[in-house]
């Protein structure tokens, strides 16, 4: 993997037209980033089959035992801190969905990434674990066979098996206490359009008119699905990226600022504290401390 040093929040990049790769996890298998607070440009799947520390996901540290996977969207900043053994498989929108018969017949993983109900590693049984390692070893077995022609539609297909078992195994996980995982295809449309267009569009009113309805109805349609209105989920997605700029970054407050669409300084430390109950400042210190 290519690092982009032109970011400072290290990104891991698949290399030069690599849209799929699985490796094995060990603490002799590192690259200069595995240890330290990075993001990626894809989707990764981080399959511990044993493991002892903490892996921190955007700010939350969460402590790691064996047969735990970790679901990262791209944009997701995380640091292993941890004895691992296992797998991570990393792969783009573009590799799973190829062409219109793809978005028909596979699994749309869309909602499995999505943490507007709260983020959390998934526990996985002893079964699925089994049936993990025999789609991991068919996966790694297809990839060697370099002169068949086909072998992306199979790796497709044992992809989608997996993340069906990861969706299985987060709804066995999930208590009475979380808000129940309702789909609608709107509010992915709409998730996507924040992480595209968060630091330009602050009004309601652009992401209703995308889907031809009122700020007031779009607002009940997600808040029907997440808990949350399109303003709080906006202003989430402004926040996360103010943290991981400050905490990650160099960039001056100033900057982050404006990077973020606010013209006014002061506005956007408020912004910030309001949302946070701390200033953009002593974020930073603290994350330094």
């Amino acid at each position: 993997m290519l690092p982009n040093k032109g970011l400072d929040i290290p990104y891991q990049q698949l290399l030069y037209q690599e849209q799929f790769r699985i490796c094995q996890l060990d603490n002799n298998n590192t690259n200069e980033f595995t240890n330290q607070p990075h993001r990626h440009d894809h989707f990764q799947i981080i399959w511990l089959t044993r493991a002892k520390g903490r892996h921190m996901v955007d700010f939350v540290w969460y402590d790691v035992e064996d047969n735990m996977v970790f679901l990262l969207r791209p944009g997701q900043v995380h640091q292993l801190d941890c004895y691992r053994e296992g797998y991570s498989i990393f792969f783009t929108e573009k590799f799973y969905f190829t062409n219109k018969h793809d978005k028909e017949t596979l699994y749309d993983y869309s909602n499995l990434f999505d943490n507007w109900h709260g983020y959390g590693p998934i526990s996985v049984s002893d079964v699925t674990a089994t049936a993990l390692q025999g789609l991991v070893n068919l996966i790694s077995n297809e990839l060697n066979h370099q002169c068949c022609t086909n072998n992306r539609s199979i790796v497709k297909h044992y992809l989608n098996a997996v993340l069906l078992l990861a969706e299985r195994e987060k709804k066995r996980n999930a208590t009475e206490t979380m808000m129940p995982l309702n789909h609608d295809a709107r509010v992915v449309q709409l998730r996507r359009l924040l992480e595209q267009h968060y630091p330009t569009e602050h009004q309601v009113a652009f992401y209703a008119n995308a889907f031809a309805l009122t700020p007031k109805r779009l607002n009940e349609i997600t808040k029907e699905t997440t808990g949350r209105t399109v303003t709080e989920l906006l202003h989430d997605r402004i926040v996360l990226e103010a943290k991981r700029n400050l905490a990650f970054s160099h960039k001056s407050i100033k900057e982050i600022c404006y990077m973020l669409g606010f013209e006014d300084p002061a506005y956007f430390s408020r912004f910030f504290k309001n949302n946070t109950g701390i200033s953009p400042q002593d974020f930073r210190d603290m994350m330094f401390k």
